[in-house]
């Protein structure tokens, strides 16, 4: 299994296209969605490289449709959608929901990283009746999905850019939300407490904003009666 590396230069963008059912399903391709939902700006500036500490006065402002480099990824939030059925993917109450952000994931590290790792890179505050507990970070996703295949994103291949879900399962007795906010965290390139084996570790919240949450709507063309 591919070991932890510091990130190199940034690699060459290296997209997938296709148009398959949990594509369709999480609402459409990510080339026909522009810059979508409510952004709340939040004072800050940039911290970016994950390799030194860092010193900001609060997290920078997530702007939609614009890449967030933050070691070891880079990560793009296109829109932020909920649905009660996404093929492949399966809930643990009939009666709950999936919230998805639909983003661009880039490992700009030069080693095949871990989805825990990926998970820890966004996670969501503000929204009730998520299942999942929530964190010092907020509420981590429940899993990572590519939106080709609704395959696990996991390992993250260096260089590779993946069109992908972040999936935080919902009650179902909750009301879907209307909003969420979105943060993105930073990794730090160091050892540990207890292992001092240098690795991505310390993830620190550097960009958060508050985005609208539709309801999916499939673009994937209705059958005949």
């Amino acid at each position: 299994m591919p070991g932890p590396a510091a990130p190199p230069e940034l690699r060459a963008r290296a997209r997938a296209g296709g148009s398959k059912v949990a594509r369709r399903v999480l609402d459409q391709p990510l080339q026909r969605i522009g810059v979508l939902g409510a952004v709340v700006l939040l004072a800050g500036t940039a911290a970016f490289g994950g390799l030194e500490e860092q010193t900001q006065d609060g997290p920078e402002a997530l702007v939609v449709g614009t890449p967030v480099t933050l070691a070891p990824f880079e990560l793009t939030v296109h829109r932020v959608v909920w649905t009660t059925d996404l093929p492949g993917q399966h809930l643990s109450d009939d009666a709950n929901r999936w919230v998805g952000v639909v983003a661009t994931v880039r490992n700009t590290s030069d080693a095949g990283l871990l989805g825990v790792t990926l998970r820890d890179a966004l996670t969501l505050d503000g929204v009730d009746g998520l299942v999942a507990d929530p964190t010092d970070l907020g509420v981590r996703a429940t899993s990572v999905v590519v939106l080709d295949d609704g395959s696990s994103l996991s390992p993250v291949q260096p260089g590779l850019t993946y069109e992908a879900a972040f999936l935080f399962e919902q009650d179902g007795s909750v009301a879907p939300p209307t909003t969420a906010a979105v943060q993105l965290q930073q990794h730090a390139w160091r050892g540990g407490t207890m292992d001092p084996t240098p690795g991505w570790r310390f993830p620190t919240t550097v960009v958060r904003g508050a985005l609208d949450v539709r309801e999916a709507v499939s673009d994937a063309p209705e059958e005949d009666a």
